[in-house]
């Protein structure tokens, strides 16, 4: 029972035979099942990490994972891509609802029967990073993608803005349009493009990046957030006012001083679809952002 980690204290799985025992302390001998559907959540957890994808927040009805730069979301149309951030999700889904249905049988408890599997809420492009959304059910996707201004109190990204932005804060308030042979989207001043979209942002200098013997700055560094579900406005909005995403040539970048799209979800602050309750998740920016560029 020891060596397949069926034997709990504390609700810690316990190898060694020799744990001392306390007064107090809780002692719980899992059924057979029981151990392996756990283990089988634990090795469904490991592969997505082993993606470099981390599990943020999770319930019945949804999860939020931090994405790392370079792996796809999904693939492009027409072509076939071998793992994407939606069919690592889709596994880890399918996995843990399998064990735990299996852990609800053996426990006697009320089983979940309802179907499971990953829905795609909103998008990020390959090159960024950070904190993306996953309903796992359609009806929790539809109320996300109908309700998500309502219920999105916060989503912000880290940026890497090329030359030095003035004002320090602002808005942005741009209309956009997809520009189909470019495959990129088109910031306008005004809604005069039949079919744009108004689109508006806001950001705040954290800090600059200067060019040590000069004093020039070389980047500047904003919270920026947004309410679109498509992170490549942002991209487009920092084109339009001169200080493209540092890594973003599709956009006019000049440097790529981290070998990256310089684009960091670090912050998503939403109301519960059902609960109502507010959760608030944070990414830290990835090491690659250490790097001396001064």
């Amino acid at each position: 029972m020891l060596s397949k980690g069926r034997v709990l204290v504390n609700d810690r799985q316990i190898t060694a035979f020799d744990q001392p025992l306390f007064v107090g302390d809780t002692l719980l001998i899992l059924k057979k099942g029981i151990s392996i559907a756990r283990e089988s959540a634990a090795t469904a957890t490991n592969s997505l990490e082993a993606a470099g994808v981390k599990v943020i927040y999770e319930d019945e009805r949804l999860l939020v994972v931090d994405k790392p730069s370079s792996l796809l979301v999904t693939a492009p149309v027409g072509e076939k891509v071998e793992t994407t951030l939606y069919s690592l999700v889709q596994q880890y889904v399918r996995m843990v609802t399998k064990a735990n249905r299996k852990e609800d049988i053996l426990s006697g408890r009320e089983v979940d029967r309802t179907t499971k599997k990953a829905w795609l809420v909103h998008r990020m492009e390959r090159g960024a990073s950070g904190l993306i959304i996953f309903a796992k059910d359609e009806r929790t996707k539809d109320l996300l993608q109908s309700k998500w201004d309502t219920l999105i109190e916060e989503h912000s990204f880290t940026a890497y803005l090329e030359g030095e932005v003035y004002p320090s804060s602002g808005t942005i308030e741009t209309w956009i349009v997809p520009d189909e042979k470019a495959r990129k989207l088109v910031s306008y001043p005004t809604d005069e493009i039949k079919e744009s979209k108004r689109e508006v942002s806001f950001y705040k200098t954290i800090d600059y990046i200067r060019k040590s013997k000069e004093g020039k700055v070389l980047f500047t560094v904003v919270t920026i957030g947004t309410r679109s579900r498509r992170p490549d406005v942002l991209r487009s909005q920092a084109e339009f006012i001169g200080h493209p995403i540092a890594g973003d040539g599709k956009y006019g970048a000049y440097w790529d001083p981290f070998e990256r799209l310089a684009l960091h979800s670090s912050t998503l602050v939403f109301h519960h679809p059902y609960s109502g309750k507010t959760v608030r998740c944070i990414s830290p920016l990835p090491e690659v952002y250490n790097k001396k560029i001064r």
